[in-house]
């Protein structure tokens, strides 16, 4: 199934978690939050979040700065 990530079109399995899309993509996950079609999801749903067809995913990394 395709999906956008980060603006960009992306072919993931059906059924994938986002938590594999994750790892499938080498996203560090601590310091990350993850909005699905706008909306976060909060860390502890990651494993059983599926993904589907045409969802936005965007990934956001945490950066501490002065």
């Amino acid at each position: 199934m395709e999906l956008e990530i980060n603006g960009e079109r992306h072919e993931v399995a059906v059924g994938t978690t986002l938590a594999q899309l994750l790892e499938e993509l080498n996203f560090a996950t601590n310091g990350t939050a993850v909005a699905v079609d706008d909306s976060i999801v909060p860390k502890g749903s990651w494993a059983d979040f599926k993904l589907a067809q045409g969802m936005k995913v965007d990934v956001f990394s945490l950066v501490a700065g002065g």
